[in-house]
């Protein structure tokens, strides 16, 4: 569990999700920041690509032969404009959608009401925004962009096995 109280990017914030437009557009731009650097990091490290999928049962993604632990954290609908959080979605398994509901604790850190809504209105740029504060929330080490419609968002938690090569 994200502990807001250690964090460097969350310390200094109003306790118990008091935080204006100005506060939070700042926290947004901090996590955002955190994403860049992590994100860079987890790109080096699955450079060498290769077939990836998901497990919504088990939790995990697959890239080559490495397992990692994921989040799903939501959908974004290009046609629609729309954010659907995981949590809501009922496609998925309950214990994804329990696991995903652990973004709603944003809203004790932030005060807004946006992280226990199930969907909202939003731009791609909304989604980068959403994503940033989800893998920071998660603790997770960067996020994973299932192509599709919707296009299905994960974050991606450190590495859980090597997957045995077949043959």
């Amino acid at each position: 569990m994200h502990d807001s109280s250690a964090c460097p990017v969350c310390r200094g914030l109003p306790v118990n999700g008091s935080l204006s437009d100005d506060e939070f557009a700042s926290f947004v731009a901090r996590c955002r920041e955190e994403l860049a650097r992590k994100q860079a990091t987890f790109n080096r490290r699955i450079a060498a690509g290769g077939k990836w999928f998901y497990d919504m049962q088990d939790g995990s993604l697959t890239i080559s032969a490495t397992r990692f632990g994921m989040t799903p954290i939501g959908t974004y609908s290009h046609d629609r404009q729309t954010w659907l959080w995981a949590w809501a979605n009922e496609d998925f398994p309950q214990r994804a959608r329990d696991d995903a509901g652990r973004v709603r604790g944003l809203l004790d850190v932030t005060g807004f009401r946006v992280f226990v809504s199930p969907g909202l209105p939003a731009s791609e740029a909304d989604t980068l925004d959403l994503t940033a504060l989800a893998v920071h929330h998660l603790d997770a080490i960067g996020f994973f962009r299932c192509p599709g419609a919707p296009t299905l968002f994960l974050a991606v938690h450190q590495p859980s096995s090597d997957v045995p090569s077949a043959g």
